[in-house]
Order: structure tokens, then sequence, then C-alpha cells
């Protein structure tokens, strides 16, 4: 994996993709809706759902279930505070 990191995909580009989709925090339907309505290049890619561009991430994060962050957010009234939290005991 070290010479090829994004050997589950077809291609570097492939790679970037569902990580763009991922970054940018794309809902699931629209990433769907994405694929459904035609919209992406078919034919070059390893998937044209969110459930095989997802297993095909998850092998990139093998400890993805156990590394969960969780957003969450505090208002004093005065302050908006955001902040990260991991659940170290799994």
């Amino acid at each position: 994996m070290a010479d090829n990191p994004w050997n589950r995909f077809s291609s570097e580009a492939d790679c970037n993709f569902a990580i763009w989709f991922v970054g940018n925090k794309v809902a699931k339907s629209q990433i769907d809706a994405y694929f459904a309505e035609g919209l992406g290049s078919t034919e070059s890619r390893l998937f044209q759902c969110t459930y095989t561009m997802r297993q095909h991430l998850d092998v990139l994060d093998p400890f993805h279930d156990y590394l969960v962050w969780t957003e969450a957010q505090i208002n004093d009234g005065r302050y908006l505070t955001t902040f990260y939290s991991q659940n170290v005991i799994v």
C-alpha cells in the first residue's frame, strides 16, 4: 500500500474523487443522486454509489470503527464553541 496508496481504486483521481465527497461532507443521498443522474463518469470508476465507495475508503482506514470522532457545539449565549470527542473505551 505504501507504493500505491490508492490501490483499491482505479486511479489516483478516482481515490481523490471519493475523498472529496467525504471531505466536503456530501450527504449519502446526494452522492447516490449524483451517480443516478449520470453526472459521474462511471465507466472508469470502481464505485457508482455511496455503499461501494465507502467499502473502498474503509480499506484505506482500517481503524475507522475504533477512531470515530464526534463533533458537537456548545452555545453559552455569548460564544459558540465547536469541539470534537472520541470514545477511547471501545
